[in-house]
C-alpha cells in the first residue's frame, strides 16, 4: 500500500480517504476504508504486487511499501493484483515468528489492527525509509505515513513548528523527530510500536551500532555484492517486466550490471536536452545490453512541480528530489512490476555525509579527509534568522546527535544524517516514487544497511569499499567515462590524475564559454533561479512568509531571494516552505 492513516477516535466514513487523496493533483489511488469500535483505518492502494490489505475476522493487517520477503520466494511478485505477501508476513507474526529485521528488506511499515481488543501493533523499518507519524491527544492515539495527511486529520495544519521550518530552510530536513507542526512527531525507526488503551508503548528491534564486523576490506566487500545480488534476484526471479534508471554515473552502471540478465529490458534518463551526460548513458546502456530512453524536459518543470511534489512528499521534505514526477505518466512506469534505482550509494557506501576538510568539494579529485572539528550541534549563526529560534534549533540539534552518539561514537556525525532516513535530504526521492509506482532502490537492501553501520569510515572515503565491492560489475565500461571525467572502474588514486586533467579543462570552458548548454542530468538551477517564472513564484506565495515574520531580521521577500545570505538550495526550500504555508491558510 502506499498510505495509512488510524484513529482511535472512529471518523465518519470518507473523511479518512479525502485527506489520503488529497496529496494527489489528480488520478489519486483507490482507498480502502475501515471502520469499528477500535477506530477508523483508511489505506491507499500501491503499486507493489502481494501486498494488499489482509483482512480476518480478528485482524486487519497492511503493509506499506513493497518489501523482499528473506524467508520464501516473491511469488507474489507475478500477480498484479494480491495480498499474499501481506498474509505471508501476518501468519508468521502471528505465529511469533517474524524478525523484521532479518524476515524483510527494503522500505515497510507493518500495521497490525486487532479489532477485538483495540490493540495495535506498527512497525518501521531499518532507517524509516517510510516514516511513520503520531499524534496524541488526551486517549486519542492517529499514525499516519504522511505528515500533512495527519495534520489535516487532527485538526494541526495551523499549528505550524516555526523552529522546524527555519530547520528546514537552512538544513533541507527537520531534526527528527520533530515535523512541521508542534503536535506530531516522528515515530522511531528500527522498532515495534504498540497502542495497548491510550499507552504506547516502544521497543527497538535493531540499532546501528558502531562495530567493525569484517576481519577485512575483502570480506566486507564480498558481503555487499552478496547482499545486493541477493535483493535483485529475490525480485528479478519472479518478473521480466522491469526497468531502470541510467545516468553518466557509476551507481547506475552497478545496477546495470545486476540487470543484465533481463534482456529487452528500458532504461531512462531525464535531460533539458540530450548533453554529455546522456552520450555517455547511451554508452552505458549498450554495454549492459539495455534500451535507453532519452527523456527530454520542459527546463522550468523543476519550479512547475513545486506545489503537486510537495503534496506529495509532505511537508518538511525537498520536493526536488521526485524527478520522475509527472514524467512517470509519459513512460507509463506503473506497468513495470519493478523499476530499479541507485539511491543512497553515496549515503551508506561512499561516505557522502562524512564532512570533509574544507573546500575539498570544490577540487572533486583532491583525495577525501575526514574533517575532525565538525559538530552538528555547533553553535548556529545566520544573518537571516534572529539569534533566539536558531538556538533552539541548536538545541535540537544537539539532543539529536547526543542521542545518536548512545549507539556510534567515530561516526555520530555522519549518521547524525543518515539515521533516521528522514534526516537525509535525498530520501524524498523515494518518498515521490514508491506513490507513483512500483519503485526499488536496491541500496536500501537490509544487508546493505547493515554492513553501512558495520564498517568503517575510512573504508568508505574515497570509495575504497564500493570499487572494491562492484568493481567486477564496471569491467563492461572499463574506459567510459563518469559524468564527472573519472573511469569508475579504477580506484581513487589513479583518477585523482585522470580526473584532474578533464577537470582543468572544463573549468577553463565555462569561463570562455559562460553560455554552453548544461551537461549534467536532471536540471540546471541557476537558469530557473535567474528566471522570471522564478520570480512569479516567489511573489504568488508570497504571504506565506508572515508564518516566519517573528524569526526573521529581514522581511523584505525580495531581499531574502536577490542577496546571497541565503544559498540557492536554501532558497529553493524558503520557496517551498511558503508554499506549505500558503496553502494551509486557505
Amino acid at each position: 500500500m502506499s498510505d495509512f492513516i488510524y484513529t482511535r477516535k472512529r471518523m465518519k466514513e470518507q473523511v479518512l480517504s479525502q485527506y489520503v487523496t488529497s496529496i494527489y493533483e489528480g488520478d489519486s489511488p483507490f482507498v480502502m476504508e475501515y471502520h469499528g469500535e477500535w477506530g477508523s483505518l483508511a489505506v491507499s492502494r500501491s503499486h507493489y504486487a502481494g501486498f494488499e490489505p489482509y483482512e480476518t475476522e480478528k485482524y486487519i493487517c497492511i503493509v506499506i511499501g513493497g518489501p523482499v520477503l528473506c524467508y520464501e520466494e516473491n511469488k507474489h511478485l507475478a500477480f498484479s493484483k494480491n495480498n499474499e505477501g501481506t498474509s505471508s508476513i501476518f501468519h508468521r507474526w502471528k505465529k511469533g515468528e517474524f524478525q523484521p529485521e532479518e524476515d524483510v528488506s527494503g522500505p515497510f511499515v507493518l500495521f497490525i489492527m486487532d479489532k477485538e481488543t483495540y490493540e495495535m501493533t506498527c512497525m518501521t523499518d531499518l532507517m524509516s525509509f517510510i516514516p511513520v507519524y503520531v499524534y496524541q491527544e488526551k486517549e486519542n492515539v492517529m499514525l499516519s505515513t504522511h505528515v500533512d495527511v495527519l495534520a489535516k486529520a487532527s485538526d494541526q495544519s495551523e499549528q505550524i513548528d516555526e523552529v522546524s521550518q527555519v530547520d528546514f530552510v537552512l538544513y533541507g530536513a527537520v531534526t527528527y523527530p520533530y515535523t512541521n507542526y508542534i503536535n506530531i512527531k516522528q515515530i522511531a525507526p528500527a522498532s515495534i510500536h504498540e497502542v495497548k488503551g491510550s499507552n504506547f508503548h516502544v521497543t527497538p528491534y535493531w540499532i546501528p551500532k558502531e562495530e567493525n564486523k569484517y576481519h577485512s576490506l575483502a570480506d566486507a566487500a564480498k558481503e555487499l555484492r552478496k547482499g545486493l545480488e541477493s535483493y535483485v534476484n529475490a525480485i528479478t526471479d519472479h518478473t521480466d517486466n522491469v526497468a531502470q534508471f541510467l545516468s553518466g554515473g557509476e551507481d547506475s552502471r552497478v545496477i546495470s550490471a545486476l540487470l543484465a540478465h533481463k534482456k529487452n529490458r528500458n532504461a531512462y534518463i531525464f535531460l533539458e536536452e540530450m548533453n554529455r551526460e546522456g552520450e555517455i548513458a547511451e554508452k552505458a546502456a549498450k554495454a549492459y545490453d539495455a534500451n535507453l530512453k532519452v527523456v527530454t524536459h520542459n527546463k522550468m518543470r523543476y519550479l512547475t512541480m513545486l506545489p503537486n511534489c510537495s503534496e506529495l512528499v509532505g511537508s518538511g521534505a525537498q520536493y526536488f528530489h521526485v524527478h520522475t514526477y509527472g514524467i512517470h505518466k509519459e513512460c507509463q512506469f506503473e506497468k513495470y512490476t519493478a523499476v530499479f534505482g541507485g539511491l543512497l550509494a553515496d549515503a551508506l557506501l561512499k561516505g557522502s555525509h562524512i564532512r570533509k576538510l574544507k573546500g575539498t568539494h570544490l577540487v572533486p579529485f583532491f583525495p577525501h579527509i575526514k574533517r575532525g572539528n565538525y559538530s552538528a550541534s555547533e553553535s548556529i549563526s545566520h544573518p537571516v534568522f534572529k539569534k533566539e529560534v536558531l538556538v533552539d534549533l541548536q538545541k535540537r540539534r544537539t539532543e539529536h546527535l547526543n542521542y545518536v552518539k548512545e549507539f556510534r561514537t567515530e561516526s555520530a556525525e555522519e549518521w547524525f544524517e543518515l539515521w533516521p532516513s528522514s534526516m537525509n535530504v535525498n530520501i524524498s526521492n523515494i518518498h515521490g516514487n514508491r506513490r507513483l509506482f512500483s519503485s526499488y532502490e536496491p541500496f536500501t537492501a537490509k544487508d546493505v544497511v547493515k554492513l553501512s553501520a558495520k564498517v568503517s569510515q575510512s573504508w568508505k572515503l574515497n570509495r575504497r569499499l564500493f570499487h572494491k565491492a562492484v568493481k567486477p560489475y564496471l569491467k563492461p565500461t572499463q574506459w567510459l567515462f563518469h559524468g564527472e571525467g573519472k573511469l569508475p572502474y579504477y580506484p581513487w588514486y589513479i583518477n585523482s590524475f585522470v580526473q584532474a586533467s578533464i577537470w582543468s579543462v572544463r573549468e577553463i570552458e565555462k569561463k570562455v564559454n559562460k553560455n554552453a548548454k548544461y551537461q549534467g542530468p536532471w536540471f540546471d538551477w541557476n537558469s530557473i533561479l535567474s528566471s522570471k517564472e522564478w520570480k512569479e513564484t516567489v511573489s504568488q506565495y508570497s504571504d506565506g512568509l508572515s508564518v516566519l515574520e517573528k524569526q526573521l531580521n529581514e522581511t523584505d521577500l525580495q531581499q531574502l531571494f536577490q542577496t546571497n545570505q541565503l544559498n540557492f538550495v536554501q532558497k529553493i526550500n524558503l520557496l517551498q516552505m511558503l508554499y506549505v504555508n500558503h496553502t494551509n491558510k486557505k
